[in-house]
Formats: C-alpha cells, structure tokens, sequence
C-alpha cells in the first residue's frame, strides 16, 4: 500500500478484515469491546496518572474513574436503564467528561448539545432523542428556560454557579455510591454510545448515532497517526459536543493513559498558555484558529517546544497557510485531516512530510477505512475524476436517530454518502473540492469553492476568505467573496480580483467582493456557515 507509506507503522498492528453485521471491513483485532473497557484499561495501567485536567479540577485516572462510577449509580437510582438517553449541555470541563463517561458506562446513550444552538433547536434536539434526564451547566439556563414546559424530561441536574430551582445539583450524582456498576444487559459493541445532531443546514438536524464500535475505532486511529502514548498531554479547545473534541481527542488519549486537558473554548493567548504550562503535545482544531495565532503581536514570547504534533481539519486547509506553519512553527508536525461527524471524526490524513510536498490533498484513508468516488448515478469514478466521496469502515454510524429514511439515504451497503465533491489521484490520495450543495454553476461552468478560495487566501492582506454563489441574471450564479482583513492592511475589490486572474480562470474570479469587519461565521466543526454569508 504504497500511498500510505509515511503513516506511523503502529497505524497498521493488528488489523484484520471482519464480516460486521453483514458487511465486510477492516478493524484492529485487539480492541477494546466497548468504551467502558477502553477506560478500564487505562485506569488499571495508569492509576495514578492524570487523566482530566481544567481550571477546577486535575483528575487521576483513578479519580475521574471513581467519579463516572458514581454518576453512573445515581443514574441508575434515578431509573436510568441501558438505551435510555440522557443529554449534556454543558461547556467543555471536567464535569462535560465524567457525565459523558458516567452515561455510557450503565449502556445508556449521551446525547451531545451544542450550547450555541437556539431554544428552539434544543428542545427539537431533547424531544427527538426523548432524552429523560438533562445534564447541564447552569450559564445556559436561558436557553432551557422558554421551552421548559414543551420538554419531555423526568428531571434536570445543574451545575455552576447559582443553579435555578427548578433543576437538582448535578453534585448529587457524584456523591460517593456504595458499590461499583456495570450495564445490565452488558454493553456490546453495536449498542450506541453517543448522538451527535449535524448542522442541519437544511430541514432539521440529524441525530448521527455512534455506536461503541465506532467510537473505539476512531480512538485507535486517532491515538496511532499522532503517535501516542501516556506521556502525551492533548489541549480540547474543540467542542466537546463535537466529534473531534470528544472521539479524537478525549476519548483517544483516554485509550492509551495520556492528559486532557480541557479549555471552554478557543482563545489565542489563552491557547498558546497553556501549551506552555502544560507542556501540551498534541492539538487539534481548524484552520481559522492559526490565522489567529500567527496574528499575534506576541505569539513568539511563548514556550511550544512541547508541542509535537497538531492535526487541523473542519474544511480543506488553504496551501499558504502551512507554509507560514512550516517556518513558524519547524519542530511541530502538522496533519490535514478529514473527516465528518458520521464517520465518528478521522476518515483521511495527511501526514507532515505530505502536506509539505501535496498539501492540496487531505490524505489517502486511514488504514482501516475505505475511500470511492461515485457519479451522479452510483457509478464508480476513474482516478483523477470528481464525484460524491463515500466512506466504508468500522467508524461509520450505523444511522441517524429516529429517522430511518434520511439512514436508508445516507448509508447503503455500509457505504456512507458524505455529500462531499473529491477526487482520488493514482496513488490514493484524496482533494476535496467543494460540498454537493455548495458547487457554484456559472454559465455552464462548474466553478469549486476551494479553488477560488486558495487563490484568495495567497493576497498578502487577506486573513480569512470564503465564497458562495448568489444568483446572476446572466450567468445562472456568481462568485461572491467574502473577506476578513488581517488587522492593519486594506485591499480593494478590484485588487482582490486581479490578484485572483493571476493563479485562477478569469471566469472563476470573484463578481462581488465584500469585505467582514469580523470572523466568517462556523459550525462547531469549523466550517463556514455559507448559507449565512449570502446575506453579507
């Protein structure tokens, strides 16, 4: 397998090929069965090894272990039975990864909010999982409060600071329970671990439902491309309510003993403290965030040469940026991943030496998953054609949440149709090149927002860009762009347009330019919400 030649050789221990529920896969031989005996294994290797770390609390395995155990009884006091869900809306923090852990380890399943959404959107989310119980930080009781009576939950436990009284402490779930639990009937691999809802960029979000198996399969991934081990410390600043904070971050450096330690969010001088003072190793997040950084007046004064390895995806990572990495930042090795919140996170990676020689491409698939690129009519394409990029392996989702057409849709044959537009080269690496529905036809000319987007991310002057295409009387679409500037520099329209001439097709250049006085607004997952820039 040639073109997987410069992942780390632990990437390929063990890997066997098995027939899971009917469809034949790769998957590692020697994994844990479940997320619970993934935990397990650390704490019984690593007791004393710190296993969670935030502003409030540094956790050993041994106390984040005892903690989800008794969050676990309490649960099952309050009646809570194996399949049951129980929702968490709660910042990135200890209490966030011993709820979670807690939760699975009785076989019941976490539903994931993310506290950015709506009231509205909550209370869809809570009522389509028909969570029973919700467990939450008090900071986002305005959004609970509205639909309150529209809920359908037996109880909600509260953390922070002033709690309302109409919840109960989320403390009480953590008081010391009297004897250790396990799930009744015990947790198998195909039993669902965790819903996380899709954007939901059109119609209603989507529950993605994870089953252990996939989540134990991300783990091992993730864990082996950053080659980990328990002396590794990774910095969550992605939301944990998203599958890379809490499938290829947490949970894998949980699987071989290394540190979490956990921020609320993204902040660029916080982020670069705590690689300092924590001697992180490991990092993970989206592109924008190193715009950021780099940005920084001060971002030198700071100590990193802890940090080995960072891995960035959310969207396709413009070319000029890991140039600016590769000089910045020499010691660290940077990979361009893909992936969705379907396939549990990691589908691709590009690795350092990679990005350096093709950093257009986000890598072959990782060992165990497989790549093809079908047509408009299911028809397999040839290497080096564009169609719809499809997913097969063990981190696949089984389906969405009480919604089984929008499954029978998505997943066939174990194939998971990703709604992303790529391309396979000779030696299997994958280019992303737009989404299906965000392909911008004008005049007859497929015209792919990537492209564009490279090109206008090498203007001197231009921090974060993006396009869209808006309706043209003439040409069907347009190309619109939007830009932030870096702090301190201008540009024109007419300039950024020329500038475009230069390294793209005339016809692919911008119509419209608008220049953002902020950041483009993201999803969790880091990438542009499109539909919003249209209005800009």
């Amino acid at each position: 397998m040639p073109e997987r030649k410069n992942f780390p050789p632990k990437a390929y221990e063990g890997i066997v090929r098995e027939n899971y529920e009917g469809i034949e896969m790769s998957h590692y031989r020697d994994r844990p069965n479940n997320l619970v005996e993934l935990l397990a294994r650390s704490v019984g290797s690593f007791p004393n090894r710190e296993a969670v770390v935030d502003d409030n609390a540094r956790l050993t395995y041994k106390d984040f272990d005892n903690l989800a155990n008794n969050l676990a009884y309490y649960l099952q006091e309050l009646g809570v039975k194996k399949g049951d869900r129980i929702a968490i809306l709660m910042p990135n923090s200890w209490e966030f990864a011993v709820a979670y852990y807690g939760i699975i380890r009785i076989g019941a399943i976490a539903v994931l909010l993310n506290w950015r959404c709506s009231s509205s959107e909550i209370e869809y989310m809570l009522n389509d999982s028909g969570a029973s119980y919700l467990l939450m930080n008090s900071e986002y009781w305005d959004k609970i409060k509205p639909v309150q009576k529209q809920l359908r939950l037996k109880g909600i436990h509260c953390c922070g600071e002033a709690a309302p009284a109409a919840t109960k402490p989320f403390g009480d779930l953590l008081k010391q329970a009297p004897k250790s639990v396990k799930a009744d009937p015990p947790v198998i691999q195909s039993d669902g671990a965790a819903i996380l809802y899709t954007s939901g960029t059109t119609g209603r979000p989507k529950g993605a439902l994870q089953t252990h198996r996939n989540c134990v399969s991300n783990a091992i991934i993730a864990s082996r491309l950053a080659e980990g081990s328990e002396t590794d410390r990774t910095l969550i600043i992605a939301p944990m309510f998203h599958a890379t904070g809490i499938n290829s971050q947490l949970t894998a450096f949980l699987s071989i003993g290394g540190c979490c330690v956990i921020r609320p969010f993204f902040l660029p001088n916080d982020t670069l403290a705590k690689i300092q003072e924590e001697k992180i190793t490991f990092g993970a997040g989206v592109a924008a965030m190193f715009y950021f950084l780099l940005n920084l007046p001060d971002w030198a004064d700071y100590d990193l040469s802890s940090l080995k390895y960072f891995f960035m995806g959310g969207s396709p990572v413009p070319v000029e940026l890991f140039n600016q990495l590769a000089k910045a930042l020499p010691h660290v090795k940077f990979g361009n991943v893909w992936g969705l919140t379907e396939s549990t996170s990691i589908v691709t990676y590009n690795p350092h030496v990679d990005i350096l020689r093709i950093p257009e491409a986000v890598g072959p698939p990782v060992p165990v998953l497989e790549v093809k690129v079908l047509d408009p009519d299911a028809k397999e394409q040839e290497r080096g054609a564009v169609g719809e990029l499809c997913v097969k392996g063990p981190s696949v989702v089984r389906g969405y949440w009480n919604n089984p057409e929008a499954s029978r849709n998505t997943i066939i044959d174990g194939w998971l149709r990703t709604g992303d537009l790529g391309y396979m080269d000779e030696d299997g690496y994958v280019y992303i090149v737009d989404r299906i529905k965000d392909m911008i036809v004008s005049g007859g000319e497929n015209i792919y927002c990537i492209e564009v987007e490279n090109a206008l991310m090498q203007h001197p002057a231009v921090l974060d860009a993006a396009v869209v295409g808006v309706p043209d009387p003439v040409m069907q679409e347009a190309v619109k762009a939007v830009i932030c500037l870096k702090p301190g520099m201008t540009a024109t329209e007419n300039e950024i347009k020329e500038h475009c001439k230069k390294l793209i097709a005339s016809y692919k250049k911008p119509k419209h330019v608008v220049f953002s006085d902020s950041m483009l607004p993201r999803n969790p997952g880091g990438k542009v919400l499109k539909s919003a820039l249209k209005d800009m």
